[in-house]
């Protein structure tokens, strides 16, 4: 028959050629696409096709690890976020409350989420001050080492509230537990024996402890700072370089980045997690009597006689300076990033932002005045970081709570006092706010111009309720 006249054969009559295979719009056979993109193993059929690779079970076919890294860059950046939103979400509903048994709910879940945005900017303020009561005097109590025979000078607490270090003039370490128990100690040494003795050979003067309780930090008169592990008080590392007293040490938040402050008017950065010096800040035009750091990669210094404040901003490599204060500034203390709070010799205790280079408030004679009719010198003041409750001590014979107003940054409002005899040379309150840490001496912590021999030198531990 013609070819023009012969009709087309219906589809299921048609045969294939011996040896003709399907081809795919790109002109490659289906056994050599499938091989190419799924990289089969060489016993599988090879006239497999395009239609039945569908029917092929993911689970027999080995997935090339470079395949695998394929499909995750394929993740947008929108899909990641969103990844990681749901995994920090269920990593917070996982966390349990105090009493272990229920889960947070939606509300706490959602007030927990806002404090972390706000504390990471720097703008986290709670006000609590107004709910706390003055404690009862049974409530109070001691702790005291025979060890430590001289002023307590400096204290630093963990952030899981385990440990309470004492540092004192007689060089000695003292570890106790919240609850009284002494569970650790680092007899001083004798001047002269710096390169034998473990520990310190002369007053100690400021302590720290890392965010995550790894690291303790010390310093004393000699310029030296001993770094510590927070478990086994096992001395890690001695760095000398400043050449005074070690007036403050402060570690930036979430991280091992330690600020140490001098007489000799310098501020050097110290990186702990490879044990060595960063870099040194100067600016101050006398002795750096007190630090402190957060959040930001920035710290905080008091100038003594210089009578100013400077904030050092790493990132951007620049100064702030703020001046205010009538006499030496003897020690900064943050509210919160954004916040901050000095106290002097002139009695005065000031509140002060970044927004103004003068203080907002000042509490003059907050402590009251002594015999010859001067102020009373403070001499120490704690922050419960990012609310509005502070403490502040003297030589006056009282440990007073004060309210600060962090929104109008208009007043400072005593709240109570707790008698505290002695001088009280060093402050903390535990990361909860559930207790107030005093170190008291008979005299103060730089001298012996003032003495009060009815003072015991211990460790003042003061529970704080709420309402």
């Amino acid at each position: 028959m013609p070819f023009f006249l012969r009709g087309k054969r219906p589809v299921q009559d048609r045969k294939k050629k011996p040896g003709s295979k399907k081809r795919k719009p790109n002109g490659l056979p289906p056994e050599k696409n499938v091989e190419k993109k799924l990289n089969l193993p060489a016993d599988l059929d090879e006239e497999i096709t395009s239609e039945e690779e569908d029917y092929i079970k993911r689970d027999q076919i080995q997935v090339p690890a470079h395949e695998k890294e394929e499909e995750d860059e394929e993740e947008t950046p929108q899909e990641k976020k969103v990844r990681l939103a749901r995994q920090y979400l269920k990593a917070l509903q996982e966390q349990k409350t105090k009493d272990e048994s229920e889960k947070l709910d939606d509300d706490a879940l959602g007030v927990r989420l806002q404090e972390d945005v706000l504390e990471a900017s720097g703008m986290l303020r709670k006000n609590v001050a107004h709910l706390y009561t003055e404690p009862l005097a049974d409530d109070i109590y001691r702790m005291k080492s025979k060890q430590q025979k001289l002023s307590i000078a400096c204290l630093a607490i963990t952030s899981d509230e385990k440990f309470i270090f004492t540092g004192s003039k007689d060089c000695s370490i003292v570890k106790f537990t919240l609850e009284g128990k002494k569970v650790g100690s680092v007899p001083g040494g004798r001047k002269g024996t710096e390169k034998e003795h473990i520990g310190h050979t002369s007053h100690i003067f400021a302590m720290a402890v890392s965010s995550d309780s790894k690291f303790m930090a010390s310093g004393d008169q000699g310029g030296y700072i001993h770094i510590w592990d927070v478990e086994s008080l096992k001395q890690l590392k001695t760095f000398k370089k400043h050449r005074a007293t070690i007036s403050g040490l402060a570690f930036r938040r979430s991280s091992h980045i330690l600020f140490s402050a001098s007489h000799d008017r310098m501020v050097m950065v110290w990186n702990l997690d490879a044990m060595a010096f960063v870099e040194n800040l100067g600016g101050h035009q006398d002795a750096i009597t007190g630090i402190d750091s957060h959040v930001r990669e920035s710290c905080i210094t008091s100038g003594g006689r210089d009578q100013s404040v400077i904030i050092y901003v790493l990132a951007e490599d620049k100064q702030l300076r703020f001046n205010g204060h009538h006499d030496s500034i003897d020690g900064v203390k943050l509210v919160n990033e954004k916040t901050f709070i000095t106290y002097g010799q002139d009695g005065s205790l000031a509140l002060w932002t970044t927004l103004k280079k003068r203080p907002h408030c000042v509490v003059k004679e907050a402590h009251g005045f002594q015999d010859n009719g001067q102020p009373n010198w403070l001499t120490a003041i704690a922050t419960l970081i990012n609310t509005d409750l502070i403490a502040s001590g003297s030589m006056d014979g009282h440990v007073r709570l004060w309210c600060v107003d962090t929104k109008g940054y208009r007043s400072i409002t005593p709240l109570f006092s707790v008698p505290v005899p002695g001088v009280v040379n060093a402050l903390a309150f535990t990361a909860s706010g559930s207790h107030l840490v005093a170190g008291v001496g008979q005299e103060h912590k730089l001298g012996r111009w003032y003495r009060q021999p009815e003072a015991r030198n211990a460790v003042v531990v003061i529970p704080l309720e709420k309402k």
